[in-house]
């Protein structure tokens, strides 16, 4: 019958077999169990990693706190919001709880994970839903792509055109960061946003003008091309048809 640690013991045990020269080379997992050393059973824990669903950024306490101190000095009660609103993940389940019938327990839920970006994303699509039309580049051809600058919209060696809507997002959340609010941080990173795109459509406007002066031909859409190719089906049908 093969040998069964138990998780906790696991790390101990490898190390004795290493010292007792019994294995040459750790494992790889070896370096990670002694940091994180595995749950004593098998059972999955309520709240093994700590986390707290309720974890705010730095200008998201100081607004509450300014809130806080308004609301104080106004004389009001003061309501926090959704996201300062504490939610108790850890209640322990009572027997009202339990169905009688089948005694089923709730079941555990990963925690949902939320991040600043999300409200400012959710609003800057409803307010610019044509912006998800654009096509994308999803490869990164030269440069770094985690290393940005966001105390500015347009980052180096890009152009106009490969200007997004996340870019936009960045921008506000880093307005945010150095104390500017929401509304302020959202009003400067779309005005910045309308000026590159006005730019870019004027851009475009002369190409095409510069372009027919030097004689270049219009290309047809493809709606154009698919009515000709339908006159022209149309008139060989006529012509077939005379033959007969």
């Amino acid at each position: 019958m093969a040998f069964k640690s138990p998780p906790a013991k696991i790390h101990s045990y490898v190390t004795k077999l290493l010292k007792a020269n019994l294995i040459r080379n750790p494992p790889v997992w070896y370096a990670a169990t002694s940091l994180a050393p595995p749950s004593p059973t098998f059972l999955r824990e309520r709240d093994a990693s700590g986390s707290k669903l309720d974890a705010q950024l730095d200008f998201e306490i100081k607004a509450e706190e300014k809130r806080r101190k308004e609301a104080k000095e106004a004389g009001i009660p003061y309501t926090p919001t959704k996201s300062a609103a504490t939610h108790d993940t850890s209640k322990e389940l009572t027997r009202s709880s339990r169905t009688n019938k089948h005694l089923r327990w709730k079941s555990e839920r990963p925690k949902v994970i939320v991040y600043p970006e999300d409200r400012l994303r959710r609003r800057f699509y409803e307010d610019h839903p044509w912006e998800l039309r654009r096509p994308r580049c999803l490869v990164e051809t030269n440069g770094d792509g985690t290393n940005r600058d966001w105390s500015k919209l347009l980052q180096e060696g890009r152009s106009i055109a490969d200007l997004t809507g996340e870019d936009v997002i960045q921008y506000q959340l880093y307005l945010m960061t150095n104390g500017k609010s929401e509304r302020e941080a959202y009003h400067i990173a779309t005005q910045e946003f309308y000026l590159h795109r006005a730019q870019e459509e004027t851009e475009a406007r002369v190409a095409k003008a510069q372009a027919m002066a030097f004689g270049l031909k219009p290309r047809r859409s493809f709606v154009l091309n698919g009515l000709k190719r339908e006159e022209e089906a149309l008139l060989e049908a006529e012509r077939n048809a005379a033959k007969f």
